[in-house]
């Protein structure tokens, strides 16, 4: 084919065998002429998929690196037989839908705490009725309880088998005959739930975890999962810069001349730095936030010299003497 087949199929090419297994059956699925009936590009990403599904398994070959074809052995790297056997275990079964709650980290928490404990609204399903949402119910006759209809279809030389959802009893596998009183029938109800969120201190804004089965519940399937979205927030102490942590660093007039050692509070403990004469900023390397990749930002620290407000005039006048002649304010390039 004139494609990369891992292109095709939106795939790196050091995809495993699962991971091209799973995603041809997802998009196979999504784009079979029998879910499209009429829709002529369905119907040639169909192919597409087929023809990049075939050059992987018939040739036993793998696009390396290099856009050439890396050596593979020849076998079924699937696992299982023919093409045609790809959709016999096709089932749609319907899963409740994912959740996402967005999570505000502090720096302080994202140093200091291994966990957060976030509230969410769930739509659960019902105990009373165990998300069938019946209290008396009887088995549908068209499915025979299985909720699903078994059709065969030819196309493209194979022979596929297509589950679908069974349209009289809407994949449940059964009719209802009186709702559930605790869920009024719709096999869920709304509860406050507590999570413990772990919290890692490598976390980067943006990045989120997966709670499998936290999200809604789904009668006849599965439940959705949780997405947990993760925002780093400055605090009292330091703001947030991209990857920098920048604060004000408010010392003695006195320890700046003297040029101090000072140990400094920092979110991840103590860190030993020297004040010199003249010094506006201090850059701690490498203490700051993570990004995706593992690399971290700096400290940024500009120092206030703290000055007495309430200097009386003599005192003004030894201070003169110290300092010399008055210095007229002048503006310079930040460099």
């Amino acid at each position: 084919m004139n494609r990369d087949p891992f292109e095709v199929l939106g795939l790196s090419r050091d995809a495993s065998d699962d991971d091209i297994k799973k995603a041809f059956k997802t998009l196979a699925k999504k784009y079979h002429p029998d879910l499209n009936p009429g829709n002529k590009a369905a119907e040639e990403k169909f192919k597409e998929l087929n023809e990049a599904y075939r050059t992987l398994l018939n040739k036993g070959q793998r696009v390396d690196d290099t856009g050439g074809f890396g050596g593979f052995e020849d076998r079924d790297i699937f696992g299982f037989g023919g093409f045609a056997d790809i959709f016999k275990d096709f089932v749609f079964r319907s899963k409740g839908e994912d959740l996402r709650f967005d999570l505000d980290l502090t720096v302080d928490e994202l140093f200091s705490k291994d966990s957060k404990d976030v509230i969410i609204k769930n739509k659960l399903k019902c105990d009373t009725c165990n998300g069938t949402g019946a209290k008396e119910k009887h088995t549908c006759p068209t499915c025979k309880g299985t909720g699903k209809i078994r059709q065969a279809s030819k196309n493209l030389g194979s022979t596929f088998i297509i589950m679908s959802d069974c349209n009289r009893c809407s994949g449940l596998g059964y009719i209802t005959d009186k709702k559930c009183d605790s869920c009024k029938g719709y096999g869920y109800i709304y509860k406050q739930e507590s999570i413990k969120v772990p919290i890692r201190k490598n976390i980067s804004e943006g990045t989120y975890a997966v709670v499998p089965g936290k999200g809604e519940s789904s009668i006849g399937g599965s439940n959705g999962d949780l997405y947990i979205v993760f925002h780093i927030k400055g605090d009292d102490k330091f703001a947030v810069e991209g990857l920098d942590l920048v604060s004000r660093l408010h010392v003695d007039a006195r320890d700046v001349i003297k040029g101090k050692t000072l140990d400094l509070e920092v979110p991840e403990g103590k860190e030993k730095i020297s004040l010199k004469k003249g010094e506006t900023k201090l850059i701690i390397k490498g203490k700051g936030l993570f990004d995706k990749r593992g690399k971290r930002g700096d400290i940024i620290l500009n120092i206030v010299p703290e000055i007495p407000t309430d200097i009386k005039e003599e005192e003004l006048k030894e201070i003169d003497r110290i300092l010399g002649k008055h210095k007229e304010p002048f503006v310079s390039a930040v460099k």
